[in-house]
């Protein structure tokens, strides 16, 4: 069985599997791996009381270069992984044409620098980093990561404190509760990758915040996104405040939203405050040599 493997090998033959996958949906120009979340998940038997078995989940994050990549290629392939693997594997997938990559800012640059560098090539052929404008990145703007993170978690705050739940306000709430989720991720995500992402639905923006940090299944588990009510409410879109009736949400449900994301936002905003400091005193000891 896969478990029973090395985890190099574990590593290896899932992203086989997930590669023979994609080559069947997109072009693949380069495929870097650059990391892995594994869980294994118990499985109770009521026919015989047994709940010794185990299902091993993978969670691998990519970067993917395609010459051409049709439109919404990050959910459609995200979701076929799953399907075809049997939920087995997920991905978070970064997707871009090399010429994104030309263009990107120089944050989002050096992340990919480091992905291209210390990440593995699993198909296709390495970049060389020059053509990518990738060899010369100028330093990291630590003034500049920080103003945008803190700007991120204040508003995150703030879209906290002004959802007042109240009837005939639930659609508002709901909106200002998946905002504040939204700069939360955000924000996280920049402290530690210095990225953008392209993407934000919630659970791909999680995943994310979930590589740069570990988040406790008692703080904010994945698992909610799969809990009607609140999958309703984080992945409620500000489009809908146009044509949906307020009743859509109970006040119950929105509490519970409410409490979920100021518990996350409690557990991370020291965490990304000393990741900012860590930044900042790494960059004036540079300075000294």
């Amino acid at each position: 069985m896969l478990t029973n493997l090395h985890p190099s090998k574990v590593i290896e033959f899932a992203l086989t599997q997930i590669t023979e996958i994609l080559k069947k949906h997109i072009e693949i120009t380069s495929l870097y791996y650059f990391g892995m979340l594994s869980s294994a998940q118990g499985i109770h038997n009521s026919l015989n009381n047994d709940a010794s078995k185990q299902q091993q989940h993978y969670h691998f994050y990519l970067l993917l270069l395609s010459k051409h990549i049709p439109s919404n290629s990050v959910a459609n392939l995200s979701d076929i992984v799953r399907q075809d693997s049997g939920g087995k594997y997920t991905i978070s997938l970064l997707l871009y044409m090399p010429k994104q990559l030309i263009a990107a800012s120089d944050h989002n640059k050096y992340f990919f620098f480091r992905i291209i560098q210390s990440g593995g090539l699993v198909e296709g052929s390495l970049f060389e980093l020059a053509p990518l404008q990738l060899s010369q990145i100028p330093e990291l703007d630590i003034k500049g990561i920080t103003n945008y993170t803190q700007d991120r978690m204040a508003i995150a705050k703030h879209c906290l404190n002004f959802s007042v739940i109240n009837e005939n306000t639930e659609l508002l709430s709901a909106h200002l509760i998946r905002l504040s989720f939204e700069q939360l991720c955000l924000g996280s995500i920049y402290a530690f990758l210095h990225y953008h992402p392209q993407h934000h639905h919630p659970v791909y923006l999680f995943k994310l915040v979930q590589f740069c940090h570990e988040i406790p299944p008692n703080i904010f588990s994945e698992q909610l996104f799969e809990q009607s009510p609140l999958k309703r409410i984080f992945c409620f879109h500000h489009t809908e405040l146009r044509y949906r009736s307020s009743s859509l949400f109970s006040v119950t449900d929105l509490h519970m939203a409410y409490s979920y994301c100021q518990c996350l936002l409690d557990y991370l905003l020291p965490i990304v405050n000393h990741q900012l400091q860590t930044l900042k005193t790494a960059s004036h000891e540079n300075e000294k040599t």
